[in-house]
């Protein structure tokens, strides 16, 4: 069942002659990952705002799941949360006050408060800073603490806006731990980040903003990467092998990049550098990584602008 399914959905800011968001399509599964990356200004902020029911689309239409009686803005206002990359919360408050008058706007009773913020203090590991003040914490805690505002309310769907910017490895581990329990759990996330590493490890889509328009990034066993070091520069005759192979190749100084779409043009490959007589010093073949995929993306995409 769709978490949310976008159709055909384009935003236009007032007095913007382009529109920041262009027909995007995305139909997210309950339980799901969503990657959004993208360069600065790509329009992952003006997609979560609309994922908010803080703007109103243009054209085309927005669905959570099956709440036809449900207004977007109710339905968020509900079942969303949102962790914003700036601090949410009051600094001047510690922890438990600040965890204390963010679930009392929840509605919740008193007991079910008092529960929702035990859970969120033991999944967040917030214990050994309850009684601290917001402003004195680290920048890893005062994420956790982030999260854990927006964790109150238990939702059903988790937006995250850079949630791991600034923190320490131990931090950023939590953080991530914890986005992988509740994805087991059957919450839906929307995970925004720079750090591509992390978007490829937990997530089960990934969407590539630029310019307004969305791509999908699909990193399945066809995007594969074989890389050869060969202990002399490559001879250009022997290149020549390579030439009528419908692979995307490349070639510095001593070093072979290809591209490999299945085990058959693997074995292609491999069958010509059992025929070089150049000594090989390393080989390695493994699954594209989401940032060269991501930087592939933007040169093809800056070489069809020119």
């Amino acid at each position: 069942m769709s978490a949310f399914t976008i159709t055909d959905l384009e935003y236009r800011y007032k007095k913007n002659s382009t529109a920041a968001l262009q027909s995007i399509n995305i139909d997210l599964g309950e339980g799901q990952c969503l990657g959004l990356i993208g360069p600065n200004g790509a329009g992952k902020s003006t997609l979560l705002s609309v994922l908010s029911g803080l703007l109103k689309p243009s054209r085309g239409k927005l669905q959570f799941g099956n709440s036809n009686t449900l207004s977007i803005s109710k339905f968020v206002q509900t079942n969303v949360a949102l962790v914003p990359q700036e601090y949410a919360f009051y600094s001047q408050l510690s922890v438990i006050q600040n965890l204390q008058y963010f679930v009392s706007l929840c509605g919740f009773s008193r007991s079910l408060s008092q529960a929702r913020i035990e859970t969120v203090i033991q999944e967040c590991q917030l214990l050994e800073v309850i009684n601290q003040k917001a402003t004195y914490l680290s920048g890893g805690y005062k994420r956790r603490l982030n999260l854990a505002i927006a964790l109150l309310k238990d939702p059903q769907i988790l937006y995250l806006d850079e949630p791991t910017v600034g923190v320490d490895p131990v931090s950023r581990e939590a953080i991530l731990t914890l986005l992988t329990g509740l994805k087991g759990q059957g919450k839906t996330i929307v995970y925004t980040s720079h750090l591509l590493s992390e978007v490829q490890n937990i997530c089960d889509q990934i969407v590539m903003l630029n310019h307004g328009c969305a791509s999908y990034l699909d990193l399945e066993q066809g995007n594969r990467c074989l890389t050869v070091e060969f202990a002399q520069a490559i001879q250009t005759d022997w290149l020549e092998q390579f030439s009528n192979l419908p692979l995307k190749i490349e070639t510095t100084d001593n070093n072979l990049e290809v591209q490999i779409n299945s085990i058959d043009d693997l074995q292609i490959i491999l069958n010509i550098l059992g025929l070089t007589q150049t000594e090989i010093l390393n080989i390695h073949y493994d699954q594209t990584s989401l940032t060269q995929y991501y930087l592939s993306h933007m040169e093809q995409n800056v070489i069809s602008e020119h």
